[in-house]
Order: structure tokens, then C-alpha cells, then sequence
């Protein structure tokens, strides 16, 4: 029964967005973002690319944007939009970034802050009560990251982003969670 399992789940095909959030075309972020392309591609499912920085992707939120943030559906999608309907018909995420100061480059936030968000990926309830999902086609998601420190460095102050992850993203989506660390240490 486990083998028909199997062969069931890699028979289904799926969307792909592949979010990349590093400049340099020839960092090691670059080269995984290709390789999963290929892997994604070779298994037969569709692979949309979202490469941030090579689409000058603007991370600041606007006034209007920050001023809409918690209006009943009115949040203002309109410089956004094209990431908004990738991000919608995904269902399956794949975030290649660099590990930088502890944290996701501030494009990747940025992409985050603009695009997941009230009425795209959430909706509040009155009186700002529990967060209802909305990505409700995202079945799975995978983080490929890179670390340049030394384990002995940066053990203790990395250990809260899985967390922090894991609470935000289980709130916006209807999914489990499998954390899956590679490390060459």
C-alpha cells in the first residue's frame, strides 16, 4: 500500500513558483535555484521563476499599501498584482535565499510584507480576531538556504527562524510542516 501511495503523490503534477532572492548570478543560491528548476522540470511539473532581484522587485511598502494593510479587502494589490496571482495559483513554493545576519534578505521580506498579504493570503476576522487562511491551492513549501559561518557561530541565534517561520506560515496556509536540514558540518 505504501509503494501505491507513493507512485500516486509523484504522479501528481503540480505548479511550481520558485521565489530567488539573491543578486549575484553566479552565487551558490543561484545554482540551486537552477537545480531545482531542473529537478522540478525533469519530474514534469510546471515551474514558474519569481528572481526578485533581476526584476528590480521593490520591497518597501507603499503609503497606500501600508494604509490599506488592515481594510476589510481593500488592500491596494495593484503594483503587486503580477506576484499575487503567482503566489495564488502555486501549489507548491520553493524559496531560494541566503542566510543573511540570521535572516532572509530584506527582498524576501519585502516580497512577504507585499504580497501574503490581508485578503491575498490571510483574512482577519472583525475585531482584528483569529487569521483564516486563503492559499488554500499551496500544498507544500521548501526553504533551500545557504549559511556562511561556522556551526560553533551561529548554533544558538538561528534556532528561533524555524520557529517564527512555522508560526506565521501554519497561519496562512493549510499545510504540515517537515523541516529537512541539510549541513555539510
Amino acid at each position: 500500500m505504501a509503494k501505491t501511495m507513493q507512485r500516486e503523490e509523484s504522479s501528481y503534477l503540480m505548479k511550481c513558483l520558485v521565489v530567488k532572492a539573491h543578486p549575484l548570478p553566479e552565487s551558490l543560491c543561484s545554482f540551486l535555484t537552477q537545480r531545482a528548476i531542473h529537478m522540478l522540470e525533469t519530474a514534469g511539473h510546471s515551474v514558474e521563476v519569481e528572481d526578485l532581484y533581476a526584476q528590480d522587485f521593490v520591497a518597501s511598502l507603499t503609503e497606500a499599501e501600508r494604509h490599506s494593510y488592515y481594510a476589510v479587502h481593500e488592500y491596494h494589490v495593484q503594483q503587486v498584482a503580477p506576484q499575487v496571482e503567482r503566489l495564488l495559483s502555486a501549489e507548491a513554493i520553493v524559496l531560494v535565499f541566503p542566510t543573511w545576519w540570521f535572516g532572509f534578505p530584506a527582498i524576501l521580506k519585502g516580497w512577504f510584507d507585499r504580497v501574503w498579504v490581508p485578503g491575498v493570503a490571510y483574512d482577519h476576522e472583525d475585531q482584528f480576531g483569529p487569521i483564516q487562511p486563503r492559499l488554500v491551492n499551496l500544498r507544500h513549501m521548501l526553504a533551500i538556504t545557504s549559511l556562511g559561518a561556522l556551526r560553533k557561530g551561529v548554533a544558538l541565534p538561528v534556532l528561533p527562524w524555524p520557529i517564527t517561520w512555522t508560526v506565521s506560515l501554519r497561519l496562512t496556509m493549510c499545510w504540515s510542516r517537515r523541516w529537512l536540514p541539510v549541513r555539510n558540518w
